[in-house]
């Protein structure tokens, strides 16, 4: 049987075996009820009417009426949208404040003292619009008052400008690379150990020995690895699509602003990451003979994925630091901050080029180390295989170990 036969066959079985397993259905389906109730969920608390709702009153030498005519253009100017209510007194505005009819009420004592009212404390464009109205129409009505007519007065002209500016769907990149991080470590974690405990079951029925009769043991390596990979990959397209719809759906996301180029980027490294961990967690496999001590055995494995979490989730604010840029480099958190300094456009071709061959590389690495592990482990049986005996040539570690091939 040729090595591409092999590995197709052996592929086959992995994806037969675990897409009809009642855990795999189970947590897919969940999940995707578990995305798209967040999705509404989230759509209801954000998605809500955001105007603002202003109550006036008070003494009318105050020029209340002027103040509640311009806070609107103010609060446009300032991206805050504001609706002005008039109210009869200053107790009805404390009322509805309080009830939340209200978001804020300015209350006029006189022509030159106002109080604002609000339940919680103001938000601070709401305030600043409130402020910046009562300022200019108190200067307005003192110019007026001795003779200046305030709009032929020069008007001061401010430009912002910004040195790199933001794209305009750039939180929605952002999130997308995000999620595709999140769905990244989900599969390294689920697919991973699947390969692992795959590779211990196998040894401890005996089932690999009755395997490698037939074919070499690399091959049965790839054929785990490519077929649980296609699984853990098809379940992260299934989640991602739902997130997608459900985000379209509910108004969260609006898919002109999804550029290609970033899901591409995130394909490519979530392949590369997942192969990266998947490798040696095979490898973490055939080092035991029980699944018990599994756990022990990949836990470094796990301590590095959970740590490349980490940098994404808490580099997320930070992704022009030169920490991050530094960090983005090293294989494999490269896998997680890649994508989102792609999606940020904080790179440039080189640096991406750069990034994949360093990740191929590690790629290579730890599937050389893996193979290595995998043919000189799978058929030993006995105590628990240490990464540098498995490591060190065949003849000398069997005879450091005095164990037994079976």
């Amino acid at each position: 049987m040729n090595a591409r036969t092999a590995i197709y066959l052996v592929a086959q079985r992995e994806i037969v075996t675990r897409a009809k397993t009642r855990s795999f259905v189970v947590t897919t389906g969940l999940m995707m009820i578990i995305i798209v109730v967040g999705a509404v969920v989230l759509a209801a608390v954000t998605g809500g009417d955001d105007r603002q709702r202003v109550g006036v009153t008070g003494d009318p030498a105050s020029n209340v009426s002027a103040i509640g005519q311009a806070l609107p253009n103010v609060g446009d100017r300032l991206g805050v949208p504001i609706d002005v209510i008039k109210v009869d007194d200053a107790a009805q505005a404390r009322s509805r404040v309080a009830a939340g009819d209200l978001d804020a009420a300015v209350i006029a004592t006189s022509a030159t003292t106002f109080i604002t009212v609000s339940k919680n404390q103001i938000d601070a464009k709401l305030d600043g619009a409130i402020r910046g109205t009562i300022d200019s129409v108190g200067l307005t009505t003192a110019l007026a008052q001795r003779g200046v007519d305030a709009n032929s007065l020069a008007r001061v002209s401010i430009t912002a400008q910004q040195t790199t500016p933001r794209k305009a769907d750039a939180d929605q990149r952002i999130v997308m690379a995000l999620v595709g991080t999140i769905l990244l470590m989900f599969a390294v974690m689920t697919g991973g150990s699947m390969v692992a405990v795959g590779v211990v079951e196998e040894k401890t029925s005996r089932v690999v020995e009755i395997l490698l009769a037939t074919i070499k043991p690399l091959h049965l390596l790839w054929g785990k690895i490519l077929g649980i990979g296609a699984i853990a990959l098809a379940q992260v397209l299934i989640l991602g699509a739902t997130a997608v719809i459900a985000g379209t759906a509910t108004g969260l996301l609006t898919l002109p602003a999804l550029a290609g180029g970033v899901f591409a980027a995130v394909l490519v490294w979530f392949l590369l990451g997942f192969v990266f961990f998947a490798t040696l967690y095979a490898a973490t496999g055939a080092l035991v003979s029980r699944q018990e001590e599994l756990n022990s055995s990949s836990a470094p494995l796990t301590i590095l994925a959970l740590a490349v979490v980490y940098s994404a989730t808490f580099g997320i604010n930070a992704l022009d630091s030169t920490f991050i840029k530094t960090l983005s480099w090293i294989p494999p958190f490269s896998a997680a901050l890649m994508p989102m300094r792609v999606a940020t456009g904080d790179t440039d071709a080189a640096q991406i080029a750069g990034t994949l061959v360093l990740m191929i590389l590690a790629c290579a690495a730890a599937a050389w180390i893996a193979a290595r592990i995998y043919q000189r482990s799978i058929l030993r049986t006995g105590s628990r295989v240490r990464w540098g005996e498995a490591l060190r040539s065949p003849r000398a570690d069997m005879s450091s170990r005095g164990g037994k091939i079976s």
